[in-house]
């Protein structure tokens, strides 16, 4: 048999305990992992259903490929309706930061103990903390921190999830005298929009060590010869420039509509399929568009 019980019992098991190692560990490769497993379960599940009652007299291997298939246009259908109602909802893409005077801004866990000592040990000191307001109920929050250069700034996201969970994500920049911005992040959301010419971004959705990440940023720094500006301009200014910046430029490229007398653009179609396909990108192999 193309497809037996025994192999789609034991992929049902990987996935489940895939499915939970995924919800406990902070290894985000389990998750692609367990995309491709329930993939390829679906495809074994739905085989063995058009095998065993007789709906189809075609070989094993074409159901396979059938529910390899199916479940694609599934998931894309799911994908399409998140789009549409991203579109549709008040949410702020790029929205404008304001100064945080909450101080319960840091989870209790063993995560946090590790990033405030690295923050320590490698020189970084806080500046300031800044929130935005994306939708009535939702709030980004970010700490702000400096190197003891002042040529590296490093942004710490406090994004609550689906489970009311606030997860960390962290982003640094580094800006040329010439004025290029060097940025990079380990955010897995989904973005889909255009950069500025003059950034150069890189993103690492499957690095979850603030560590690796610093390494990988200062290793881009070394391998060019020009030189790097102070951070000194006002943050919370700086914030909302490079939001206004990147705003312009997905209007200019046609991602975003903006239509007459409106505060919130839409998404334009061309859009909703660069998110559409970054979605795909991210959730099999962990990778963003460039």
């Amino acid at each position: 048999m193309f497809v037996s019980i025994e192999l789609t019992l034991l992929l049902l098991a990987v996935y489940i305990i895939t499915y939970f190692l995924n919800k406990q560990l902070p290894m985000r490769f389990l998750g692609l992992a367990n995309h491709w497993i329930r993939w390829i379960s679906f495809a074994c599940v739905f085989s063995l259903i058009l095998t065993f009652f007789e709906w189809s007299s075609r070989p094993e291997w074409v159901h396979f490929v059938s529910g390899l298939a199916l479940w694609f246009i599934l998931e894309t259908l799911f994908y399409k309706i998140s789009i549409h109602m991203l579109n549709i909802s008040e949410m702020e893409l790029f929205p404008k930061y304001k100064n945080d005077t909450d101080e319960n801004l840091w989870p209790l866990n063993k995560e946090v103990l590790k990033v405030k000592e690295l923050l320590s040990k490698e020189g970084f000191k806080f500046e300031e903390t800044l929130k935005a307001q994306i939708v009535s109920h939702i709030t980004i929050r970010q700490a702000i921190f400096l190197d003891e250069t002042q040529k590296i700034r490093l942004n710490i996201l406090f994004i609550p999830n689906a489970h009311n969970q606030i997860k960390l994500f962290y982003s640094l920049l580094s800006t040329k005298v010439s004025g290029e911005n060097l940025i990079m992040d380990n955010q897995n959301m989904p973005f889909g929009g255009f950069y500025p010419k003059h950034w150069s971004v890189n993103r690492f959705p499957l690095c979850h060590s603030l560590k690796q990440l610093l390494k990988k940023h200062r290793k881009a720094i070394e391998k060019t010869a020009d030189k790097w500006a102070l951070l000194d301009e006002d943050i919370l200014t700086k914030t909302n420039k490079l939001q206004r910046e990147l705003e312009r430029e997905n209007q200019d490229m046609g991602f975003l509509n903006m239509p007459n007398n409106e505060e919130k653009g839409q998404i334009s179609p061309e859009g909703c399929f660069r998110i559409w396909t970054e979605m795909w990108l991210l959730a099999y192999f962990g990778k963003t568009l460039s």
